[in-house]
């Protein structure tokens, strides 16, 4: 594959991948919200991390298509490496902050600090809608990651399913 159409393939998909989680993430804030489902609202917040994993992707990706110079002969590509690295940081930390927070909402469950109220129906809709968004998103992104060989996009693919 020419270099030049791998990176618009990365580009495009990573961008794709910025704006659809950007509608997720506005769409699983205001309905956790307002179905009255903490779980949908801390779901908005993660997909809101990862419009910011896209975004980070997205810079990196245009640092790693400049052709090389004096101080790169070989060129940038190794910043999709460093994308991929940066990736794989943030799902962790995120995923140890979604289980920390769990550990204390159960807590406070079985404590008695907490009581539970039952989600609206529509919070439920909008979470198979985004299970079904994200496997198609991860499928896709995944697919052109391989293809591309571009490590950062496949990482972005693995969070996809998250």
């Amino acid at each position: 594959m020419i270099q030049k159409q791998r990176n618009r393939k990365s580009i495009l998909t990573v961008y794709i991948g910025l704006a659809a989680n950007f509608l997720l993430a506005a769409l699983k804030t205001m309905v956790g919200i307002a179905g009255h489902s903490p779980a949908l609202l801390a779901d908005g917040i993660n997909s809101t991390s990862d419009v910011a994993y896209g975004i980070v992707v997205s810079v990196f990706m245009r640092l790693s298509s400049k052709p090389p110079d004096e101080d790169h002969p070989y060129g940038h590509s190794q910043m999709e490496s460093i994308a991929a690295v940066v990736v794989g940081a943030f799902v962790i930390t995120t995923a140890i902050a979604i289980f920390w927070d769990s550990v204390n909402c159960v807590y406070d469950l079985y404590s008695g600090k907490e009581v539970v109220h039952g989600a609206a129906e529509i919070a439920l809709w909008v979470a198979l809608f985004t299970v079904i968004v994200k496997i198609l998103l991860a499928i896709w992104t995944m697919g052109i990651g391989r293809q591309t060989q571009n490590a950062a996009v496949l990482a972005l693919g693995f969070d996809h399913r998250n």
